[in-house]
């Protein structure tokens, strides 16, 4: 098989079941290019894995202030370096569709272990979605054959946060509002897929519309942080 990232023939030994079975087969980086992407490190903040933080940091205590009623639940699974941008500039403005089982081995890992949530991936405006073609977080839970909720939908088109800067995604009004099935989900535990964690503003908007239906919990996740 060939790498998703570089395209070079990838060699190793390949297991009993993933030569019966091809389709199991979820690596889908050779290991130079696996490198590449940097793991979360042990040493960030304990609500939203900002790095080099051994206490809650600066950010999660402006968001507490602002939402006493939310409380930041995040997991990000690496570091948003040089190889991640690259990456995720080819996937979803380049819309390199391949691109989307790059992480699907820890996307199953992960989700595997939480049968008893919803998750909801984050929305693309109608405007967004006929420009890319597809919505970059839906299809990578797809690819890892992991089933989601679509709990909020987005209201109007917005310049895409890459393109703001900080003050900018800070000041961002709501742009997300809920679906019918968000009537379905009190009590219930709700995990929110993005791709990338910047400042937290568009999960603290997309909490703040599903904390009005009384879900038991909501935490986020994220690719990078």
């Amino acid at each position: 098989m060939k790498c998703l990232w570089c395209q070079n023939q990838v060699t190793r030994n390949l297991l009993m079941q993933e030569i019966l079975f091809p389709w199991l087969i979820t690596e889908s980086l050779c290991s130079t290019c696996r490198n590449l992407f940097e793991k979360t490190p042990a040493d960030v903040c304990p609500h939203c894995c900002k790095v080099g933080q051994a206490t809650i940091c600066e950010e999660c205590l402006v968001w507490q202030e602002k939402y006493p009623d939310l409380t930041i639940n995040h997991h990000s699974f690496f570091l948003y370096n040089e190889a991640f941008s690259q990456w995720i500039y080819q996937y979803k403005f380049l819309g390199d569709y391949r691109l989307r089982q790059t992480f699907r081995l820890e996307l199953k890992k992960y989700f595997k272990h939480k049968p008893d949530v919803i998750i909801c991936p984050i929305p693309l405006s109608v405007e967004r979605y006929a420009e890319r073609g597809f919505n970059q977080t839906q299809a990578m839970l797809e690819a890892a054959n992991i089933t989601y909720t679509s709990l909020l939908k987005k209201k109007s088109d917005t310049l895409p946060q890459a393109q703001k800067n900080r003050q900018q995604r800070l000041s961002t009004t709501q742009p997300f509002e809920a679906t019918q099935a968000c009537l379905e989900i009190k009590a219930k535990k709700i995990i929110l897929f993005d791709d990338v964690y910047t400042t937290g503003r568009t999960l603290l908007h997309a909490m703040d519309v599903l904390n009005a239906y009384h879900p038991s919990q909501i935490s986020t996740v994220s690719l990078a942080r």
